[in-house]
């Protein structure tokens, strides 16, 4: 065989040997949760008197307008009525700027009466909850708290994080 092959196959196994004794990594990341949150908001047409609907619906839209935008909203309608208000719905979505395939009108089979219902699909980001932090002893118990364990570091010794120079260790001024 030749010196190349040789030292081909010895520091293959020699990094074989160094990766099988490896741990696995400090830290696996932040552990979190995202949750699909539906908001209804419902507005009932009563005695044929759709000014008093659209108002209220107008105020919902308004106060919501943010969270509309970004999110979407399907619109359902009963009644000839409720047909109205859910297009003067979606076209204010339109106006105000959400995208057209976010903004949908759709029939509501069940149910009697004049009616529009404005959903909205909210995704929420939870994270668990964490123990006490022990300063000095980061990443030891859940590794799925590492945001909180990162607040904790970057508040102990704030201005010599924006310095640049190494906090001093609890464990290096207990062996003094």
């Amino acid at each position: 065989m030749s010196i190349l092959t040789l030292r081909s196959r010895f520091l293959l196994i020699v990094s074989l040997a160094l990766t099988g004794c490896m741990s696995g990594p400090a830290v696996k990341g932040s552990n979190v949760l995202v949750t699909p949150v539906n908001y209804v908001y419902k507005v009932d047409i009563k005695n044929n008197k759709l000014t008093p609907a659209k108002h209220e619906l107008y105020a919902y839209l308004e106060s919501n307008k943010y969270a509309l935008q970004v999110h979407g909203a399907t619109i359902y309608w009963q009644g000839k009525e409720g047909k109205s208000l859910a297009v003067l719905a979606r076209n204010w979505l339109l106006k105000q700027g959400t995208p057209s395939p976010k903004a949908r009108v759709l029939l509501e089979a069940d149910g009697k009466g004049s009616s529009v219902k404005i959903s909205t699909t909210v995704h929420q980001v939870q994270t668990p909850d964490c123990g006490y932090t022990i300063i000095g002893q980061y990443h030891h118990e859940k590794d799925g708290c590492s945001q909180d364990a990162l607040r904790w570091q970057s508040m102990v010794y704030p201005e010599r994080k924006l310095s640049g120079t190494q906090r001093l260790s609890f464990s290096a001024l207990s062996a003094q």
